[in-house]
């Protein structure tokens, strides 16, 4: 592909990047992101964050409304929840901060109230895989979270907020730019009971339903508090940033409906730092290279002091350790029409947990577990017709090397000469093509598809197992599945309104897939019996117009089991409805905004099998915002302020409520969700 000679198409390319591809999401051409030149066909949304700045919302929130993404919770506001992108599973999908792995390997799916929120900046959304820079294999696709960068005049953010069930928040954001370096800082507090009411039904919906009552949530409160420090600047051609971020959460875990828990509870806490460098202009102005290194330490602490969960040792103490380094450099060969990017990744990761009765007494050490995981990655970006069309090859190659001790002695093991390592290397193809149909000052349409394929190795919990529940299973194949999605993006913008379009068709086939098969009457195994068929399609809209804002984003998937077991095949995956849809219809003036939310999910089964008895009719959640504006600058200051001299000033009142129908529903088989809800939130900027 570089021999790609200049001749072979008769136009002229100067030696700088050509204009970012427009890709339709929540953010207009001027500050699309950096991320976002990387996968030019890519299906892929950014979520600004600054409208929800005064709001009391939360991350599952905003993205459940998003085209393809699927969240489910086991209960209100802090409690755990997962994500999962065009009918994949939750561990399926990869999470970044700032293009840090959030995923750890024990369970490989995240807990989103694990992760930052009111410090972000916007939420990348990539539906076809990933930019190059991304390490790890994603068969569902990935979201970035983008923490906000220190720099202008100096500013800070109060927000003040409470509601429902004895809920309060309070945070501080200040930005800046002093000596010539940014700087960034962040505090929260927040905590709530989630003490909701709900229908019980005793685990008998069809059998007696004369014996439901309506009972209050136990145990499921929690409390969290983080910290962040930013710092960016540039020396030279190099820019630099550095963020630390502390997160310390403590929760009940309330168990299921009917046999709700009352002790058990966790702690977790866990510290993230990251440097990353960006140096252009190399080699007179054909090499780009950007690095970037990070460690995480969590504690994952696990209390059962009744013996609610398990017998035995109930009590848990886990330690994670991941770090990682990066060098992604970029060579502009405008003159052959081309522009390669690399990446060269190594991440190490351990995890190390113990074990105690319920009087914290008997400690159980678990061996340790280690993985070493190594990547490269290659892409091409070809252009011909001065850009018009874009083809993208690429290919990455990974390399797994996992370790688990085991304090067994040698003349008990099978095999006393095995060797305790496991080596898993498999490489990932892929291609994607854009064409820029229509390309005028006021509109334009594109057309995108891309093809794949994509793997997932087995977690730490798959291949080593649990102890007492699930049986290990070190020959486990790595999940793969063929990714294909084509479809069309398109804007219009004439004076005042300015509207956007996306859609498309998303084919994914997923073979080898895990699943936990009975091994005895108390243990798992897991083996790659598994296998799916997913059909769907997109659409994402947004229009504005005169201060009125509409937003509708649906999907529809049908997400088949093909496995050759026959109390599965052609069963519907559990959890995946075939229709959802989000959409916001707002209108805002200088002094106010009123918005209207709304969430349709379609039925769903909550088993594999499809049976009746986990039949979920489908629900739609509305929910309503009203947001004053309290006091804003001056206007004799406006240009000042537009001229980055001084800070805007503004104090905001939201109010929402949300689930207005106050709908008594489940995303997990007996894990209720809160009914009708209100918070409200005082903002002030200076």
């Amino acid at each position: 592909m570089v021999l790609l000679s200049k001749p072979s198409f008769s136009q002229e390319l100067s030696k700088t990047e050509s204009a970012p591809v427009k890709v339709v999401g929540k953010t207009t051409k001027a500050n699309q992101p950096e991320n976002f030149r990387k996968n030019p066909s890519g299906f892929q949304t950014a979520i600004d964050l600054n409208q929800y700045t005064a709001r009391y919302t939360s991350l599952p929130d905003v993205l459940e409304r998003e085209a393809g993404v699927r969240i489910r919770r086991y209960g209100g506001l802090g409690s755990y929840s997962t994500l999962s992108l065009r009918g994949t599973n939750p561990n399926q999908s990869r999470i970044y901060i700032d293009g840090i792995p959030f995923n750890n390997t024990q369970g490989g799916e995240v807990n989103l109230a694990d992760l930052p929120f009111d410090n972000l900046q916007s939420i990348e959304v990539y539906r076809s895989g990933a930019p190059v820079g991304f390490s790890g294999s994603a068969i569902g696709g990935s979201v970035n979270l983008v923490t906000r960068t220190g720099g202008g005049p100096p500013k800070t953010r109060v927000n003040i907020g409470g509601g429902s069930f004895n809920t309060g928040k309070g945070s501080v954001t200040h930005t800046g730019s002093y000596g010539g370096i940014g700087t960034s800082l962040f505090f929260l507090g927040e905590k709530s009971d989630q003490n909701f009411s709900y229908l019980n039904d005793h685990g008998t919906s069809l059998v007696n339903p004369f014996d439901d009552t309506i009972d209050r949530r136990r145990n499921a409160q929690f409390e969290r508090t983080q910290g962040m420090i930013g710092l960016n600047g540039e020396i030279g051609n190099t820019k630099i940033k550095f963020w630390n971020d502390l997160n310390y959460r403590f929760h009940g875990i309330p168990g299921p409906e009917s046999n709700q828990t009352l002790q058990v509870h966790r702690r977790y806490l866990r510290n993230t730092s990251t440097i990353g460098t960006d140096t252009k202009g190399l080699l007179d102005g054909i090499l780009r290279i950007e690095t970037r290194a990070f460690t995480t330490i969590a504690n994952d602490d696990l209390f059962d002091p009744k013996s609610e969960f398990s017998k035995g040792t109930p009590n848990s103490a886990a330690i994670i350790h991941q770090s990682g380094a990066y060098l992604t450099p970029t060579l502009y060969l405008l003159d052959y029409n081309q522009i390669f990017r690399l990446h060269f990744g190594l991440e190490k990761e351990s995890f190390d947990r113990s074990r105690s009765t319920p009087q914290n007494i008997d400690l159980k050490y678990e061996p340790g577990k280690f993985r070493t995981y190594t990547t490269v990655q290659l892409e091409d970006e070809i252009r011909f017709f001065d850009g018009k069309v874009i083809l993208t090859p690429g290919v990455s190659w990974d390399n797994y090397r996992d370790r688990f001790q085991s304090d067994q002695p040698w003349y008990q093991k099978q095999d006393p000469t095995a060797s305790p390592d496991k080596t898993t290397k498999f490489s990932n193809p892929k291609a994607g093509l854009l064409w820029k149909m229509i390309e005028k000052e006021n509109y334009g349409l594109d057309f995108k598809t891309n093809a794949s394929k994509q793997n997932r190795i087995p977690s730490f919990l798959e291949l080593f197992g649990e102890v007492g529940t699930i049986i290990a299973n070190d020959s486990l194949k790595p999940e793969k599945s063929e990714n294909f999605d084509s479809g069309f993006t398109g804007s219009f913008k004439d004076g005042d309104l300015k509207t956007s379009l996306t859609v498309s068709y998303f084919r994914k086939r997923i073979q080898d897939m895990i699943l936990f098969i009975p091994n005895s009457q108390f243990t798992l195994r897991p083996e790659n019996v598994d296998s799916a068929r997913i059909d769907g399609a997109e659409v994402s809209h947004k229009s504005e117009y005169k201060g009125w804002k509409f937003l509708v984003d649906y999907t529809y998937q049908e997400a088949i089991n093909t496995s050759a077991a026959p109390y599965l095949h052609g069963k519907y995956l559990p959890l995946r409805p075939r229709h959802e849809i989000g959409a916001t219809l707002a209108y805002k003036r200088k002094t106010w905004e009123l918005g209207l939310e709304g969430v349709y999910v379609g039925a769903v089964f909550k088993d594999r099998t499809n049976e009746y008895v986990n039949y979920q009719p489908a629900r739609q959640i509305w929910n309503a915002y009203l947001t004053l504006v309290l006091y804003s600058s001056p206007e004799e200051e406006e240009e000042k302020i537009q001229k980055q001299e001084k800070a805007p000033k503004e104090l905001l009142l939201s109010v929402d409520l949300r689930n207005m129908g106050d709908k008594r529903v489940q995303d997990i088989v007996g894990y209720p969700l809160p009914g009708r809800n209100w918070f409200v939130t005082l903002s002030a900027r200076f």
